[in-house]
């Protein structure tokens, strides 16, 4: 640039050299338009939902109580400990996206049943990201050169109780995209009435067809929802099933003790022996500590019950999910316009080169 251009000669050499802007304007334009045509739509559906999270009241407590029976340690019998719980171990809305992103609950949502628009029938989750997980160009050529090389699957095992997943390369494609679809978000609601025990749960699904977008993620919200009530109640309902047991043991004793006492009584009705009275007492008490154990035992089982309520957690959907009528990507307008702007400032940086490397030039 000769010394002495003003800003306004400079100006006027970009507009007479306004050309180089036009074209690289068109180029933008068409480089836009090829990125939309070839980058695959996606539809984003999300649910909103409120989860009410309670502190447990110590289901062991419940078992706990079964020690004051009759003046007996029934818990020491059964060789149980009965310690109290902490009542801390409730789970808690903040783990939600590490639970969604795990494996063991990826591959329970691979098993859900959706509606695939494009074959017409119903099919896996697993089975629509095996045939719609590639659907742009690039991809399903990279798609087709991976499957060349892919070696024989291996089987999915379970090892015991520590539950050895062993993937093929093909599982673990598709529980990757998969978990990019999702996308969980945990907040405190505005209310602050309800911000200490309730959590706002968001819920986002992204895939390449509306429809697939809101099954899948209500499929997402039902698993998340049993996965949670699983946990939470997970201990009051063993605490249920073992006092269920004892009960029904406990009912079968009172009754047999009933019996023995019955046909004692009929068999010494008009008896009057020492040996028969003490019998009989020895009876009798017998009786009586079986039928308070099984009274007691059944007041527990109905509180066992309650219990596994309590500890329910309470999921109220807020917006539920619905099938996105507008695409959430690519973004056209954004893309379009951001193109051409970046063609613009190319296009007058190419003039100003000139300029700089041709000043005396009219």
């Amino acid at each position: 640039m000769k010394e002495g251009m003003d800003l306004k000669e400079v100006v006027n050499r970009i507009i007479r050299g306004r050309k180089t802007i036009y074209i690289s304007w068109i180029v933008a334009f068409v480089l836009a338009l090829v990125v939309v045509i070839i980058t695959p739509r996606k539809y984003t559906t999300r649910v909103i939902l409120l989860s009410e999270t309670t502190e447990k009241g110590g289901a062991s407590g419940l078992l706990g109580q079964l020690g004051n029976l009759s003046g007996m340690n029934l818990g020491d019998l059964m060789g149980l400990n009965l310690g109290s719980s902490s009542g801390s171990d409730v789970l808690s809305p903040e783990l939600y996206p590490d639970i969604v992103s795990s494996t063991p609950f990826l591959l329970d949502v691979m098993h859900q049943t959706l509606f695939d628009s494009k074959q017409n029938k119903n099919v896996t989750v697993s089975e629509y990201l095996k045939n719609n997980a590639h659907p742009s160009i690039v991809g399903m050529v990279a798609n087709v050169f991976q499957s060349s090389k892919q070696s024989k699957p291996l089987p999915v095992f379970l090892n015991g109780s520590d539950k050895v997943l062993h993937l093929t390369r093909e599982q673990t494609d598709q529980l990757k995209a998969l978990n990019e679809m999702i996308q969980v978000n945990v907040r405190k609601p505005d209310d602050k009435l309800l911000s200490g025990k309730s959590k706002i749960i968001s819920v986002e699904v992204e895939a390449h067809d509306p429809l697939v977008s809101a099954l899948l993620a209500d499929s997402v919200i039902n698993c998340l929802k049993t996965y949670v009530v699983n946990y939470n109640t997970g201990k009051a309902k063993k605490d249920l099933e073992f006092i269920s047991k004892q009960f029904v043991k406990a009912r079968e004793n009172y009754y047999a003790a009933q019996q023995r006492l019955a046909h004692f009584m009929d068999s010494h009705a008009n008896v009057i022996l020492a040996t028969v009275r003490t019998e009989k007492e020895r009876l009798e008490k017998e009786n009586n500590l079986y039928a308070a154990v099984y009274t007691s035992l059944a007041q527990m089982q109905e509180k066992a019950k309650i219990q596994v309520q309590d500890h329910t957690p309470v999921f109220s959907i807020i917006e539920p999910a619905k099938v996105p009528l507008r695409k959430s990507a690519p973004k056209t307008t954004l893309i379009f316009l951001g193109l051409l702007l970046v063609g613009g400032f190319v296009g007058v940086a190419i003039e100003l080169v000139k300029i700089m490397l041709h000043p005396d030039n009219q």
